[in-house]
């Protein structure tokens, strides 16, 4: 008996075995792995708001499970700057790296993206990296004013979208500095 080997059988054929390892690789959790992460970590307030030790805790202790509790979710991390650094990219303004002062937990990095901030202003971010101003700037591009905006070591309230864990680093999009008044109201409801 003689095997023939269609080009045709053989593409079929890969597609078949490659097509279910692709699926693995787009992960939308589920409502069972949602109810999964509650059986292990303790719900998310229906707020969203959450303190650094909590979001980071979760992802050391089960990771999946924690990414099953923040995947599709937008938060509101309260936490301590250790990091402050230009975005890598036209439309990412800044990166604003919350962690412990230990630095034992992952870090949250939070991206600010361009609409993030006043128009008509940029971020500019010290040699050392710790502080951000805000420069606002005329429609001709002049600068109007300097002002500190965040620095290393304050603490802060930041609302935006989880999007992945990355190189053990919990990464949030489109993010958003909330005013000090409105952290220490969440705080206070805590």
């Amino acid at each position: 008996m003689k095997v023939v080997k269609s080009p045709r059988v053989i593409l079929l054929l890969t597609f078949s075995l490659v097509a279910p390892l692709a699926a693995q690789d787009t992960y939308a959790p589920s409502k069972i792995v949602r109810m999964d992460a509650a059986s292990y970590l303790q719900a998310l307030p229906k707020d969203g708001v959450v303190s650094l030790k909590t979001i980071a805790g979760d992802f050391a202790s089960n990771e999946e499970a924690a990414t099953g509790k923040y995947a599709d979710r937008r938060l509101t991390v309260i936490g301590r700057i250790s990091a402050l650094d230009n975005g890598d990219s036209e439309n990412k303004v800044l990166v604003v790296t919350l962690q412990d002062a230990s630095a034992s937990l992952p870090s949250v990095k939070c991206n600010f993206l361009f609409g993030a901030i006043p128009q008509n202003s940029s971020i500019e971010v010290s040699g050392d990296g710790s502080q951000a101003f805000l420069v606002r700037r005329d429609r001709n591009g002049n600068i109007l004013g300097r002002t500190s905006y965040l620095s290393v070591g304050q603490k802060v309230a930041i609302r935006g979208d989880f999007k992945e864990l990355k190189i053990g680093d919990i990464i949030m999009t489109a993010c958003k500095l909330l005013s000090s008044q409105k952290r220490k109201m969440l705080e206070s409801n805590r």
